[in-house]
């Protein structure tokens, strides 16, 4: 029995001792493959399965919609037009202008009153 317990010590001595020259030398380059190779399979399991996934790069929503505006693949909505009643102004007699800006197809876009008590 002390025999198999001797060996078992020896064995367990062996190996400790390969496994703390392979971790204290494995990531010297120009070290023997009998000790690197416990190093790279260390990295893979201890290491690069936690690194993040990479993000994947959103679409540019801006250049999709100009692009598909330009190619005619959707439906441009028509201005809404403001109404065209006469502007109301809530001065008494007021003798101001209103003027007018429009859209190059004419379409009246903005109202500007400027008012002038008389």
């Amino acid at each position: 029995m002390p025999d198999e317990l001797l060996i078992a010590v020896a064995s367990m001595a062996i190996v400790v001792g390969y496994a703390a020259i392979c971790g204290l030398l494995a990531h010297n380059p120009g070290m023997p493959l009998w000790i690197r190779w416990p190093a790279p399979l260390w990295n893979a399991i201890a290491h690069d399965w936690r690194a993040p996934a990479p993000t994947l790069a959103r679409p540019d929503y801006a250049k999709i919609d100009r692009l598909e505006r330009e190619l005619g693949l959707v439906d441009v909505e028509p201005e809404q037009p403001i109404r065209a009643a006469k502007t109301v102004c809530l001065t008494k007699n007021c003798a101001g202008e209103t003027l007018e800006l429009r859209t190059w197809s004419g379409m009246l876009a903005q109202r500007i009153h400027e008012c002038e008590t008389p």
